[in-house]
């Protein structure tokens, strides 16, 4: 780690100016930006951005910085071995006051990292004092403390990072998390309960009570255990929390159940579309090399499909060639493709079908290259 500096963002002021050159600190000021609060009080995200992805620079016209293995930066930081974590103080406290013998409690301990998409983000363990200040919004920014190459800017390693409202980076303040995750989540479930409503055939308008109901419904009827006294006690005891929102039916008999109907739509799904493409194949407007796209299509785009046949013109004529089974209709042309016109008009007098003659033909020449063979040795 020769030849490095540390940056730490925030004012540009005499404090900064104290610090000795070869790691000289200067904050940053990253604010982070949560993806999700999983398991931390509300308004105080588990996951901040710690360092964004390739080039960047502040506000104050620091810079360039840049992000070119986040992983090696993971790695590096890893090796300080801090058990504990990396710091998260107040307004860059340790780098800052602790100098001057004034206190630098912590906000938080980065406990864990991840990439994500080329940015470098933190599981953070608040304390009381944080999570109460980020849910109030008395705080709103993160900013990290990190060392690079002074030659080319490459960040290194991430040393610790302060909660601040002096931003240098242009990311996203943290105390906007919980309401932007409250919202996604919001917004999942609707989805979620519509497409639920269309595989079991409810209409658009029903309450959530219905849909549960509904769903319970096929668990109950995907039970097999053939117990109808046990049956009745589980129908007993599902009806006794039915009020409860937090207690639903098991995720797997729903998945087994969705899993079920999702097969069954499919299914019948492809059973139409074949019926469309022979119907299609008879009239002359496809010809059998064209059948599995056109089951496809047909299958995903039904209307689509029939839009694409009533232009399509009948390109095989109307002789009849492709009537009845598609498939049998092209080994039929398949074998009309290989005989020739006297052997045509051959099937004609006797009766037999091009397909039949075409069979015979190539079976005696089989025959006769085997005795061939067999009187050359």
């Amino acid at each position: 780690m020769s030849n490095l500096n540390t940056r730490a963002g925030g004012d540009r002021g005499l404090a900064a100016g104290k610090l000795n050159r070869p790691l000289a600190a200067d904050t940053a000021g990253a604010p982070a930006t949560p993806a999700e609060i999983a398991g931390g009080a509300a308004g105080a995200p588990e996951w901040i951005e710690l360092l964004p992805a390739g080039v960047f620079s502040g506000r104050d016209g620091r810079g360039p910085f840049k992000v070119e293995d986040p992983s090696a930066v993971i790695a590096a930081t890893r090796e300080l071995a801090m058990a504990a974590g990396l710091p998260i103080d107040y307004d860059h406290a340790t780098d800052f006051g602790a100098p001057a013998g004034r206190p630098a409690p912590a906000a938080g301990w980065i406990v864990g990292f991840a990439v994500r998409d080329g940015a470098v983000w933190g599981r953070v363990e608040w304390t009381a004092r944080a999570r109460d200040a980020i849910a109030a919004r008395e705080y709103r920014y993160v900013s990290p403390v990190f060392q690079f190459e002074p030659a080319s800017g490459r960040v290194t390693r991430l040393l610790r990072a302060g909660l601040t409202n002096n931003p240098n980076l242009y990311l996203t303040a943290i105390a906007a998390a919980a309401t932007r995750a409250a919202a996604r989540e919001d917004t999942m479930m609707e989805e979620f309960l519509t497409q639920l409503k269309k595989i079991l055939g409810l209409d658009a308008s029903v309450a959530p009570e219905a849909v549960l109901a509904a769903v319970r419904a096929l668990a109950a009827a995907a039970d097999d255990d053939g117990n109808a006294a046990a049956q009745g006690d589980k129908d007993a005891a599902v009806n006794a929390r039915e009020a409860d929102p937090a207690r639903f039916v098991a995720v797997a008999e729903f998945q087994k159940a969705l899993t079920e109907l999702n097969a069954m739509r499919a299914e019948r799904a492809r059973e139409r579309a074949e019926a469309a493409v022979d119907e299609a194949m008879r009239a002359g407007k496809l010809i059998p090399a064209q059948r599995e796209w056109a089951v496809a299509y047909c299958a995903a785009d039904p209307k689509g499909f029939g839009s694409f046949v009533a232009r399509q013109p009948a390109i095989l004529g109307s002789d009849g060639a492709f009537a009845g089974d598609p498939v049998q209709a092209a080994a039929a042309a398949h074998a009309r493709a290989t005989l020739e016109p006297s052997e045509l008009a051959i099937c004609a007098q006797l009766g037999v079908s091009p397909a039949d003659f075409a069979r015979r033909k190539h079976g005696r020449a089989d025959f006769l290259s085997l005795n061939s063979a067999a009187g050359d040795r």
